[in-house]
C-alpha cells in the first residue's frame, strides 16, 4: 500500500507550474535587476558624453579670447550645468580633465600641448579611485557595489575651405564666360550661383550652394561648362567672418594688435607679424603715399573726400573712413586697407584695360606678402586688378575684372554679391593665405 502512494506521488503533476512560475520568476527578476544596472550605466554615459562635448566646445570657444585658466573654468562651469545632480556625477569632470593639445586628424592621435589653440580633450570619469562610481542596484547583492564608466571628446578648431581660397557670397556669385579655376578653388553662394558659358573647371574645383536649383546656367551650360556638373555639389556655410568686419575696423583704430592677430588665419604669434607697434599713427592727407607712412605702423587716415593712394606700399596697416580710389601701378606688399566707408564703390580701381593695381607678392604662393582689403561697402575694379595671396572683405557687392593669370591666391568674401566678368584664370595656392582675417569654426573631432 505504501509503495502504492509513492508510485502514485511520483506520477502526480499538481502544482508543476507553480514551480515553474517560481523559477522564472526568480529569472525575470535577474534580467530586469541587470538590464537596470546596464540601462542605468549607459545612461550616466550618455549624460556625460553630452557634457564633455559642450565642454570642449566651451573650452576652445573662450581660449582664444581669454586665455587657458578662464577656459578651463567656463568649461568646468558647462560640464556642471550638463551632468545631472545625481551624487558623483559633479565630481566626473575635474579641471585636470581639461586638456589643451593638438589633433592629428589622420592618424586620430590628440597631443597634449598646453600652448595650442587649436584643439581640446575632455575625459569624464565615474570610477572607484574617484569614489564616485555609478551605483549599481542587482549587482551590489553578489558585491558589484559600482561601475566604473569614463567617455572623453576631442573639439577641434578649423577654417572652411572655402572661406580660406575662393569666391563666397550671402547672395549670388555671378560669373562671365571664358575663365579658367584650378583644382581645389572654390565658388561659394548661399543663396544663387549664375554661371555664363564656355568657363572651364579642373577637378578638384568646388561649386556649392545650399540648393542645386538655384544654379542659373543655360539650357547647355553643362555642356558647355566643362568640369561644372563634377563641381557641383550642395552645402550652406555661415559666413561669419562679414560679422567681424566692424570689429576689425574698430582693433585697426584701437592698435589692438592681440584682437587683429586672433582673427587672422595664421598663429596668433605669427600673424600680422610686419606691424612691430601697436599705437597708431594719425595722417592727414588724401592723396597717400608711402612717404605718409611709416613701415610696422597703423595708419588712422583723415580724408574729408575721397583717398588716392599711389605707389608703391609694404608693411603697413591704413584704416580711414572715406572711400578709397587706387591709382594706376599702386601696389601693396604685407599691408591691411579698411574703410568704414559705406559707399557702393569703397574701394575702387583703376579703369581701362592698361591700367593696373596689384595687391600681394607673385612669389608664388609663399607664406607673408598678402593684403587685406576690408569694407562695410562695396568694391568695384573694373580692369587689371592683380591679387596674389590676397583677400577682399565687403558688405556689399565686390565686382571686379582681373587680368588673365592676374589672380593666384584669392579670397573674395561679400555679404551681397561676388560678380566676376571674362577671361581670367583663377589660380589656387592651397597656402600662403596664412594673413587672411578669418573665424574659428568648432568641430568635434572624436
Amino acid at each position: 500500500m505504501a509503495c502504492q502512494r509513492i508510485r502514485e506521488f511520483s506520477r502526480d503533476s499538481e502544482g508543476a507550474m507553480g514551480v515553474w512560475g517560481l523559477i522564472l520568476f526568480f529569472t525575470i527578476c535577474v534580467i530586469v535587476g541587470l538590464s537596470m544596472d546596464v540601462s542605468n550605466a549607459f545612461k550616466v554615459r550618455s549624460e556625460m558624453q553630452v557634457a564633455a562635448d559642450a565642454a570642449a566646445h566651451a573650452a576652445l570657444v573662450t581660449r582664444v579670447k581669454f586665455g587657458r585658466e578662464q577656459a578651463i573654468q567656463k568649461a568646468l562651469a558647462v560640464a556642471n550645468t550638463n551632468l545631472s545632480t545625481q551624487k558623483g556625477s559633479t565630481g566626473a569632470i575635474k579641471a585636470s580633465d581639461i586638456v589643451f593639445g593638438k589633433w592629428d586628424k589622420d592618424k586620430k592621435v590628440f597631443t597634449p600641448d598646453p600652448n595650442s589653440i587649436s584643439a581640446v580633450m575632455v575625459n569624464a570619469r565615474r570610477n572607484s579611485s574617484r569614489a564616485n562610481g555609478v551605483e549599481t542596484f542587482l549587482l551590489s547583492s553578489v558585491g558589484l557595489k559600482s561601475w566604473d564608466v569614463s567617455t572623453n571628446s576631442v573639439m577641434e578648431t578649423y577654417r572652411p575651405g572655402c572661406l580660406t581660397e575662393g569666391f563666397v557670397a550671402e547672395n549670388m556669385v555671378d560669373i562671365q564666360s571664358n575663365n579658367g579655376f584650378e583644382a581645389g578653388f572654390c565658388i561659394h553662394s548661399n543663396g544663387t550661383i549664375s554661371i555664363n558659358q564656355n568657363n572651364t573647371f579642373d577637378a578638384g574645383t568646388i561649386v556649392s550652394l545650399p540648393d542645386t536649383d538655384n544654379l542659373q546656367i543655360a539650357a547647355s551650360g553643362f555642356v558647355k561648362n566643362n568640369g561644372l556638373l563634377e563641381a557641383l555639389r550642395e552645402s550652406f556655410y555661415k559666413i561669419r567672418v562679414l560679422n567681424r568686419i566692424t570689429d576689425i575696423i574698430t582693433a585697426l583704430k584701437a592698435g589692438d594688435l592681440n584682437t587683429l592677430k586672433q582673427m587672422k588665419a595664421a598663429d596668433p604669434g605669427s600673424a600680422m607679424n610686419y606691424i612691430t607697434a601697436g599705437a597708431p599713427i594719425s595722417v592727414n592727407t588724401c592723396n597717400l603715399t608711402m612717404s605718409n607712412l611709416t613701415q610696422g605702423r597703423i595708419h588712422i587716415v583723415y580724408c574729408g573726400s575721397t583717398l588716392k593712394p599711389s605707389g608703391a606700399f609694404a608693411k603697413v596697416a591704413i584704416v580711414t573712413s572715406a572711400p578709397v580710389q587706387f591709382s594706376s601701378g599702386t601696389s601693396f606688399e604685407d599691408a591691411v586697407i579698411a574703410t568704414s566707408s559705406t559707399d557702393a564703390q569703397s574701394f575702387k580701381g583703376p579703369s581701362g584695360q592698361n591700367n593696373k593695381i596689384t595687391f600681394g607678392a607673385n612669389d608664388g604662393c609663399t607664406e607673408g606678402g598678402g593684403v587685406q582689403l576690408v569694407t562695410l561697402g562695396g568694391a568695384k575694379f573694373a580692369a587689371g586688378l592683380n591679387m596674389y595671396g590676397s583677400q577682399i572683405l565687403a558688405a556689399q557687392t565686390i565686382n571686379f575684372a582681373a587680368n588673365a593669370d592676374g589672380v593666384e591666391g584669392v579670397s573674395l568674401v561679400s555679404a551681397d554679391t561676388v560678380s566676376g566678368t571674362s577671361n581670367m584664370k583663377m589660380g589656387y595656392c592651397g597656402k600662403g593665405m596664412d594673413a587672411n582675417f578669418e573665424v574659428d569654426y568648432y568641430r568635434l573631432a572624436y
